[in-house]
């Protein structure tokens, strides 16, 4: 029977389990790059400039640090809850960035939007916040550390 740090991915845990958890961060540069897409590419939506900053490129680039910063400061001899802290700013992020897309859902769901334009423009969104609830629980352990 396994502990419940190993099924965290934690110390003891298997090298795939330590793997996958040093990995969060690029997933988070790529989340990131995919979130900044949507404002200049894609279907056309009628949305000014300064929303789609606050609606995708600040959250972007508070990932893009987080994850940067977890890839290069010494998190395990300095900072052992690091990764636990970052995983919660991404999921801030996303929780960010899926709460400002819900009233283009709701336009879309009265067909003042079109669904396609709906699902490209906020799809990177509900992946940011998943993104960042999977980065907090793989790090939860840390927290005891």
């Amino acid at each position: 029977m396994t502990s419940r740090t190993e099924r965290l991915g934690g110390a003891g845990a298997p090298a795939s389990a330590r793997r996958a958890r040093r990995l969060l961060p690029v997933a988070g540069l790529v989340m990131a790059a995919w979130a900044l897409l949507p404002p200049y590419t894609g279907p056309e939506l009628n949305t000014e400039m300064r929303v789609e900053v606050a609606d995708h490129v600040i959250p972007a680039l508070v990932v893009v640090a987080v994850s940067v910063a977890v890839m290069l400061l010494p998190r395990r001899e300095v900072l052992p809850v690091l990764p636990l802290v970052a995983g919660f700013v991404v999921l801030l992020a996303g929780l960010w960035m899926v709460s400002t897309h819900i009233p283009l859902v709701a336009q879309a769901t009265r067909g003042e939007v079109p669904w396609s334009a709906t699902v490209y423009h906020a799809a990177p969104s509900a992946a940011a916040f998943v993104l960042g609830l999977v980065w907090a629980v793989a790090h939860w352990s840390d927290a005891s550390a």
